[in-house]
């Protein structure tokens, strides 16, 4: 017994596509992967950062010293005439979004340490 096994032009039939079908799929599947390994790694990069939502509220003896309660959750103190400190009195009374994240070392290295 014996069996033909068909080469070349004889693989396909007449109306079939040739070739490149398994190519395709395989470019798009790495297609696919590449996109969601971009995806979780951005994702990853954020896993670090917090965002607050919450009102501003402060008595006016507390503002002088730069106590802010933010919602019940935090409560912020922040150096009178710093830049944190202004925005805060400014927003006393109304809702803000905060973002708190962690520091790059060369951030830290730019404190500025005389305000």
């Amino acid at each position: 017994m014996s069996f033909a096994i068909p080469v070349g032009p004889a693989l396909w039939r007449a109306g079939e596509p040739r070739g490149g079908t398994v190519r395709t799929v395989v470019i798009g599947v790495a297609v696919g992967l590449a996109l969601t390994t971009g995806v979780a790694i951005g994702r990853a990069s954020d896993r670090d950062e917090t965002v607050l939502t919450a009102q501003v509220s402060s008595a006016d003896h507390e503002t002088d010293e730069g106590y802010f309660s933010l919602g019940a959750d935090a409560t912020v103190i922040a150096k009178p005439g710093s830049p944190l400190f202004q925005f805060l009195a400014r927003h006393k009374g109304r809702r803000v979004s905060m973002s708190v994240a962690d520091a790059d070392a060369r951030d830290l290295a730019r404190l500025d340490r005389n305000r």
